[in-house]
């Protein structure tokens, strides 16, 4: 090799070098402002059940079953959008709908401003759900591509942040509730979420702005695209996704994951009520408590995903299933406060299978539909799971609140025979990739 080649070499190599750490300055900035937009969008859907006995104390003679519809509105209307959200990640790109999401987030939590009455509550959390709805299919789509090489311990550490936020801003908002009043407390947060979007568009959008550009118009004339054609699109790419959900491995995984769902949204939406009413707390020791479950979950979703990486994911989901059964009848078996206080925080490790089974889904599913798929998928989790508070509260006006955690248990021990049952998707999806 002469010394011109050796010196080219040298160059090139030094360039590519260079190449590599911005990209991988760019991911990581990608990561941190998608991290940051779940912490504040995750962190106050929580805050809401977290004060909510604060909350109902407000509006006289309101009941249990009130409360529990309250919360399912929540989780609803964030699960309707998930479809629309995954449709519109594909076709206009993940970081305006990121952005999209973080700045009605914070205009909706002004609403709450505007609730004298129940029903208007009720209505103002429904916007609330429906904004922090848009932005699960784009983070997950937009991690999963890019970060392929490593997309569980990507969108672990990224639910991980989520959980943090849930078990910090509950915390908070029950420390100071009381001094400020709920509809302050959640307005507080409004500024939150309007610098996460920024931080969003900033960097998720410049990357997208980056890969269009380099992307060349095959069709100068691509934007006369008529309305039919455009709807026609939509059609076969609803066709195809439905296709793919139906196949038996994500099929199977989105029911087992419907089910973990559901036992989620059932004791995280009254569990704060449960902990006043039947174990003797106070308002800011059942907060605490609940912020508390949530740092166990961010620590059990960021090790879920790193050993899933490394393991068969049915065999990490199903082991995760199993456990979290027991967290679940210690809380309705025992009185010492010391072992309820212990049960609470291990509800938390159940929250591990959200990384894992996120990332098994997303990989069986068609790269070119990924996001209408996996917003079809996120609708029916939310959408049904989010039925989950109103049967607790219905049973719990009821006098059968033990026997609804109970259920809630029972429930999550099917999820781990489901998963028992799961192949795996990854030989597929890398064949898709070929």
């Amino acid at each position: 090799m002469t010394g011109n080649e050796s010196h080219s070499t040298g160059r090139i190599r030094r360039e590519w070098t260079a190449m590599t750490e911005r990209a991988q300055s760019g991911r990581g900035l990608i990561l941190l402002s998608v991290a940051a937009g779940w912490l504040f969008a995750q962190g106050l859907r929580f805050v809401l059940p977290g004060i909510l006995p604060t909350i109902t104390a407000s509006f006289p003679s309101t009941s249990d079953t009130q409360a529990g519809i309250a919360v399912t509105v929540l989780w609803a209307t964030y699960g309707v959008v998930q479809f629309p959200a995954g449709i519109a990640a594909d076709r206009i790109g993940e970081a305006r709908v990121l952005t999209a999401s973080l700045l009605l987030g914070a205009a909706s939590l002004l609403a709450f401003t505007f609730t004298p009455v129940f029903g208007l509550f009720v209505v103002a959390t429904g916007l609330f759900g429906a904004a922090t709805g848009l932005y699960g299919p784009p983070r997950g789509t937009l991690l999963a591509r890019v970060f392929a090489d490593r997309a569980d311990r990507a969108i672990g550490l990224t639910l991980a942040a989520g959980s943090l936020g849930a078990a910090v801003l509950p915390a908070i908002a029950s420390l100071v509730v009381d001094g400020f009043g709920w509809r302050a407390t959640l307005g507080l947060a409004a500024p939150g979420f309007a610098l996460a979007g920024v931080a969003v568009y900033l960097t998720a959008g410049r990357a997208e702005s980056g890969e269009r550009n380099e992307t060349p118009d095959l069709d100068d004339n691509s934007d006369a695209t008529d309305s039919s054609t455009v709807t026609q699109s939509i059609g076969s790419s609803l066709w195809v996704a439905a296709k793919s959900i139906w196949n038996p491995q994500a099929g199977l995984a989105t029911l087992a994951a419907i089910v973990m769902y559901f036992g989620y949204q059932g004791i995280t939406a009254l569990v704060t009520t449960y902990l006043v009413d039947h174990k003797g707390f106070v308002q800011a020791e059942a907060g605490v408590l609940f912020g508390g479950l949530f740092l166990v979950g961010a620590l059990s979703q960021w090790l879920a995903g790193r050993i899933a990486t490394n393991r068969r994911s049915a065999r990490v989901l199903a082991a995760i299933a199993a456990v979290s059964v027991l967290p679940l009848v210690g809380l309705v078996v025992f009185d010492h406060r010391l072992l309820v206080a212990a049960s609470v925080l291990l509800i938390g490790v159940r929250m591990g299978f959200a990384p894992v089974s996120n990332a098994f889904i997303i990989r069986c599913l068609p790269p070119d539909v990924e996001g209408t798929a996996w917003g079809v998928v996120r609708t029916a989790l939310f959408v049904v799971s989010s039925l989950a508070s109103t049967m607790v509260g219905v049973l719990a006006d009821a006098g059968q609140f033990d026997g609804a955690i109970l259920g809630l248990a029972g429930l999550t021990g099917v999820a781990a025979m489901l998963y028992l049952g799961l192949p795996s998707c990854q030989a597929r999806r890398l064949l898709d990739r070929v």
